[in-house]
């Protein structure tokens, strides 16, 4: 008797810590949450919460009770409630819930030209386009864990048939022409993971979308366009201070770019298949490590964020755990021949209720006093500079059930900013790269198969900003929002991008004017002629900067809670596509409609 009265206590403890309040849910990087509590924040004249995304609940409900109701308007009330509500709501007594989306998309464009194919070559891409059927699952396990999955069935980011945007018609729905059965995508799921958390932490670990920065076009150090990261996270916040640690792993280089004897002199080649597909052998370690530093000061009117970074490459599956510290700064371990480290330091401000300014900027190589200077005569051994900055600023207004929105951003990029050679010396030469040799690059590859029966690809991304280095961009977007009901906005956006790119061979700057050997500095628009480019035979045809225009439009309206109407229409302009004269302009006009049933 005693034994089942104990077994009945346990039972009855287990059942309680099952329906406990669990705040540990996960909110993704493009979570409307996050946003209106930004807006809440701009409103109320306080620093932007935390940009380190993505969050938990508990860290969201934290960011939201810094704000007295009281001190908001009708709108900002209402908006509050509608927050903690959506925050709260997944904390009713159930420890695992299944939903479902069904999204019917079509897409048409005017222009079915090389320039145009490809998903990286729509304004809407495959992030956002979503997929035919998507089937997930939350689950709740006391009041400390939460898991999420998802089962998808979409058409793949590479297309083998027919590449996307060939045809001027298309859809997100399978084995519809143009596309097959052998399109369907079998690399699901893009959200995948298991957290763990309390009230002021949070562990996660999975595939998981990433973004740290207020950046509209972009982040520094981790951008939100990769589709996924194979990721470990730490998180730690409080009052004015939140710490984050993480680590999001890659396939080795080697495994894709080859050179010597070894390789059959094969390099590199964008869009060409792995013929061994599933059955290369993987090797090497590539990995991001990050650590993140974030305080608020003079009365969470501004936030600060420091962060330092590194790439670590081992090509014979080392793993140097001097490399693994939370506190060090790496950069001082001094491993060049397995790592690369770069810096950044973010600032936004909310000195006025309404409006919100912010800046970025990145270091990954600098000159310090007393080195080589670029283009110095007689210092023919210089690192290049590789630097990136941004500024931009947000003013947001209560107006009716809704919030108006403006935000304008500009960057630049230096043309080295996120390259650099392997770390290794070759020749007594100093430090050197060959077309065909991988360099410890913060660009990194997301390995794919290429729908049913497929090849291999690895689709190479930078981790950071988008667009890369050799950039300068502009970006406006204004709009209105209601939320969890409908939305319409604007955007401008211009981009001059010069010829360096992900595949331009990385190489030091001589102090010389011999036209023979690579140009004294490069600058934004300079031809790849001089360094050679992985993806490209004939780099001396880059001679001229590109323009890209974007004019765009979008909107979604919910006619009932499950059901959401939305569209998109972009006109592109680009002169001198692919850093070519001879190619002159091409333009485009991309629609995108769909209808999105949630259950």
């Amino acid at each position: 008797m005693k034994k089942l009265l104990i077994l009945l206590i346990v039972l009855l403890c287990g059942f309680g810590m099952l329906f406990a309040v669990n705040n540990q849910k996960i909110y993704p990087i493009d979570s409307e949450v996050y946003e209106a509590i930004t807006h809440l924040y701009i409103a109320n004249g306080y620093a932007l919460p935390s940009t380190a995304g993505p969050w938990s609940g508990e860290e969201l409900l934290f960011w939201l009770n810094k704000i007295s109701p009281d001190e908001l308007s009708e709108q900002g009330k209402s908006l509050f409630n509608w927050i903690k509500n959506t925050i709260e709501e997944p904390q009713k007594p159930e420890a695992f819930r299944l939903g479902l989306d069904v999204a019917a998309e079509g897409y048409a464009h005017t222009n079915t030209t090389e320039h145009f194919q490809g998903r990286e070559n729509w304004r809407r891409g495959f992030n956002e386009q979503k997929p035919f059927v998507n089937i997930y699952s939350d689950a709740w396990i006391g009041q400390n864990f939460y898991g999420y999955s998802e089962f998808s069935l979409r058409n793949s980011i590479t297309l083998t048939n027919v590449s996307f945007g060939e045809t001027a018609l298309s859809s997100n729905i399978i084995v519809v022409p143009p596309h097959d059965v052998k399109q369907i995508d079998f690399n699901f799921p893009y959200r995948a993971f298991l957290a763990a958390g309390g009230k002021n932490w949070n562990v996660q670990i999975g595939r998981e979308q990433l973004s740290w920065g207020p950046g509209t076009t972009g982040n520094f150090i981790i951008g939100d366009h990769l589709p996924y990261h194979n990721v470990i996270r730490a998180t730690g916040f409080e009052k004015n201070f939140k710490y984050t640690l993480l680590t999001s792993f890659f396939p080795h280089p080697q495994n894709y770019y080859y050179y010597g004897t070894d390789h059959e002199d094969k390099v590199y080649i964008e869009g060409v298949p792995d013929s061994r597909g599933q059955e290369q052998y993987i090797n090497g370690i590539s990995l991001f490590m990050g650590h993140r530093l974030e305080w608020r000061v003079w009365q969470d009117k501004i936030n600060i964020a420091l962060t330092e970074g590194i790439m670590y490459m081992s090509k014979d599956n080392r793993l140097d755990f001097i490399a693994l510290s939370p506190a060090m700064l790496w950069h001082n371990n001094y491993t060049r021949s397995l790592t690369n480290s770069i810096l950044a330091l973010e600032v936004d401000a909310t000195l006025l209720k309404g409006w919100n300014i912010y800046a970025q900027t990145v270091i990954d190589e600098m000159i310090l006093p007393g080195e080589p200077i670029p283009g110095k005569p007689g210092e023919d051994k210089a690192e290049p500079s590789a630097w990136g900055y941004m500024l931009g600023s947000t003013y947001q207004a209560f107006a009716g059930k809704g919030v108006w929105h403006l935000n304008i951003e500009g960057a630049y990029t230096d043309p080295f900013l996120y390259l650099r050679d392997g770390g290794m010396q070759t020749d007594n030469t100093g430090r050197f790269q060959k077309k065909g040799q991988y360099g410890i690059n913060y660009v990194v590859a997301v390995r794919e198969q290429a729908g049913a029966g497929g090849s291999t690809r690895y689709n190479e991304h930078f981790l950071g900003y988008q667009y890369g280095g050799d950039a300068i961009v502009g970006n406006l977007n204004g709009g209105y929002r209601v939320f969890d009901k409908w939305n319409v906005e604007g955007n401008l956006f211009y981009m001059a991008h010069g010829s360096f790119d992900k595949w331009t061979v990385w190489s030091q700057i001589n102090g010389t004017s011999n036209p023979s050997e690579p140009p004294k500095t490069p600058t934004v628009g300079h031809p790849n002629a001089a360094w050679g480019n992985q993806n490209d035979d004939n780099p001396t045809n880059r001679d001229a900067i590109s323009h890209t225009f974007v004019l765009g439009a979008s909107g979604s309206y919910a006619f009932l809670p499950n059901l959401t109407l939305y569209g998109q229409v972009d006109y592109i302009y680009i002169k001198n596509p692919k850093n070519r004269q001879a190619n002159g302009s091409v333009s485009d006009m991309q629609f995108s409609l769909g209808v999105l049933y949630s259950l």
